[in-house]
């Protein structure tokens, strides 16, 4: 049995998902597992980063919006550098060993950020100026290892699926990677009062360990060495002048790829700023804050059956559309109040958190269905990179509107840039329906 595309099926399936020959369930599930993994890891820096820098590095109360939104964005800047090497290198050595590779960096530079501030004494840097630059350098190798390794997962669920089954494939992705920051929200937080701050550095190393096992033991590579071809950056640029919808795929990509760190880091850092004058200790806000998110990506992971099925059977532009324009009315209501530790806040995140990844997932779709194979690991890292010069900008304008105008104001900010988006999706729907390819559900 074959798909459109000429996949050879085994005639089994995954929840849903049909497995080609050469995949087994086994593959399915550590795949997916993995993307657990990954999910912990990428949302663990968010949650601990503001009461770190408050209790340990002790930087100015007036700049941790700027400061903490600088030190997100270290992460980015790392993968700005090199996430188009690392599309490259995944077509040319395959996902597995990138992703082995930033799992282990995990397990190092973990604990190496936890002691940013032991390592500068140490070193005979004293000034509160030098503590800052080794966290900040100790984040960004961090986010050399988040780069290694979370690009692979989505380009390895597009070699995993057929197009038929491809929004399922990428919307249980997406689940896993949201019961990742589930678990961070939920239990995480609550852990990191008992343990400490630190202990929770030396937790984000154990697994990273974690999921070196699950690489090395359950992933393989659909294309391997000896199909490996070395893609020509000249091609990817030559495909996006050709092809609206990826463009669209792209400038979606720009606009929503910050809305999963933005929406956490804004929050967390607004309570823990806020965290006196409501009664609470920065690590007790930072709990509730916890609690707020979690519920919020509770509504995230329901959502994504929904948008699976969506994906494949009605398309992926009407998912795109109201997505992004819920995600904007998401950011309005926050905006709207007052005491971050309201009621009120649990359900506001929790619309947010039920529209914001739809977006992704559908953008991730979309590019997807119109790369051809051998040089999608390369498209989707200039995704990759795209989504990453988003999150660097936004998360730097909302920052310094954050400590220059007001905390709610970020959020009005980006509302009004994720609605504009749909609908500029909804104004240019026929041009991307009338340049698919030949079997594409769009």
């Amino acid at each position: 049995m074959s798909t459109t595309t000429g996949m050879q099926l085994s005639g089994k399936r995954f929840a849903g998902i049909d497995i080609p020959v050469g995949l087994t369930q086994a593959n399915y599930f550590n795949l997916y597992f993995a993307s657990w993994i990954m999910g912990c890891l990428m949302t663990i820096p968010t949650v601990i980063q503001p009461a770190f820098l408050k209790e340990v590095v002790k930087i100015p109360e007036g700049l941790t919006g700027s400061i903490n939104a600088g030190l997100q964005n270290m992460g980015q800047i790392a993968t700005l550098l090199l996430i188009g090497l690392v599309g490259i290198a995944s077509d040319r050595y395959g996902r597995k060993i990138l992703i082995v590779a930033g799992f282990a960096f995990c397990i190092v530079f973990y604990p190496v950020f936890g002691h940013s501030s032991d390592i500068a004494a140490a070193l005979g840097l004293e000034s509160s100026e030098w503590h800052l630059i080794i966290v900040y350098l100790s984040r960004f190798m961090l986010g050399i290892g988040l780069v290694l390794s979370h690009p692979q997962f989505v380009t390895l669920v597009a070699d995993y699926t057929t197009a038929e089954g491809r929004g399922k494939g990428m919307a249980l992705h997406a689940i896993m990677m949201s019961l990742g920051t589930l678990c961070v929200y939920g239990l995480f937080t609550q852990m990191a009062a008992v343990i400490g701050i630190i202990g929770a550095f030396y937790a984000g190393g154990a697994l990273g360990l974690a999921g070196i096992l699950v690489a090395l033991s359950g992933l393989v590579d659909r294309i391997g060495k000896s199909h490996a071809v070395k893609t020509d950056i000249r091609e990817i640029y030559r495909l996006v002048l050709r092809s609206f919808p990826l463009r669209a795929a792209y400038i979606t990509g720009f606009v929503t790829r910050a809305n999963i760190s933005l929406t956490s880091t804004l929050i967390i850092v607004w309570m823990v700023s806020m965290a006196g004058k409501f009664g609470y200790t920065p690590l007790q806000a930072t709990a509730r804050a916890g609690v707020i998110m979690m519920v919020g990506n509770v509504f995230s992971i329901l959502s994504f059956y929904i948008i699976g099925i969506l994906l494949d059977r009605v398309g992926r532009l009407p998912v795109l559309i109201s997505a992004l324009i819920l995600t904007g009315a998401g950011y309005f209501l926050i905006a709207t109040i007052d005491d971050p530790f309201s009621n009120l806040m649990f359900l506001y995140v929790s619309l947010l958190g039920f529209a914001k990844n739809g977006a992704i997932v559908a953008a991730n779709t979309l590019a997807s269905d119109v790369t051809p194979r051998h040089c999608l690991g390369s498209a989707l890292g200039v995704l990759n990179t795209v989504g990453t010069l988003g999150i660097i900008f936004f998360l730097q304008v909302c920052g310094y509107l954050f400590d220059s105008i007001s905390h709610q104001s970020p959020f009005v900010f980006k509302g009004a840039v994720d609605a504009a988006c749909g609908i500029w999706i909804f104004i240019a729907r026929k041009k991307i329906i009338s340049m698919k390819k030949e079997g594409q559900t769009l």
